[in-house]
């Protein structure tokens, strides 16, 4: 059976691909606080959301990656998908933003084939560091996300938007979110 390969439609505004592992179950609290920042001027393309089915998946992801206008690369779990998807976004010179939860894990159980439980891996979960565990981009900055504090993650996320101006070819001032007002 030959796979149709469909490219991904055209947007009539900017988009964001959102590189992510969906074995992280904390990780959807970050897409609310990514759309506050960025959807008043870009679209986000999340995986699989993004993809028809019946279409070849690698080719919809390359066609994502050079249509955006740039990236977000969450590191939380280090999986395979998302470090391949940062590679093809580097090979592509597409500006990132790169996130990391304060206490983001590297998932060793997702590599075991099979039930992990019930083979008794003894492995603890290994507090992610991007310096040994992907080291082939060490001393690549990354900003800190707070899973349990959302007006913080907001903030980081804006912050982190602000920095890339020179680097993102359809840059748009952002005016600094506010989500409630912590003066009153």
């Amino acid at each position: 059976m030959t796979v149709e390969r469909k490219s991904v439609p055209t947007s009539t505004r900017p988009y964001c691909f959102v590189s992510y592992s969906s074995r992280e179950p904390y990780v959807p609290i970050l897409f609310p606080c990514l759309w506050i920042v960025l959807s008043p001027n870009f679209d986000l393309r999340l995986t699989p959301s993004a993809l028809e089915s019946g279409a070849d998946q690698r080719s919809q992801i390359v066609d994502l990656i050079e249509g955006c206008a740039f990236a977000v690369v969450v590191l939380d779990g280090l999986r395979p998908n998302v470090t391949y998807e940062y590679g093809l976004l580097e090979a592509h010179n597409k500006p990132m933003i790169l996130l990391k939860e304060q206490n983001a894990t590297v998932d060793i159980r997702g590599l075991v084939v099979g039930d992990s439980e019930s083979m008794n891996l003894t492995i603890p979960p290994q507090i992610l560091n991007i310096d040994s565990h992907f080291s082939d981009i060490k001393g690549v900055n990354y900003a800190v996300w707070k899973r349990d504090d959302p007006a913080a993650t907001v903030k980081t996320i804006w912050q982190e938007y602000k920095k890339k101006e020179s680097k993102f070819k359809d840059y748009v001032k952002i005016k600094e979110p506010v989500l409630w007002d912590t003066q009153k």
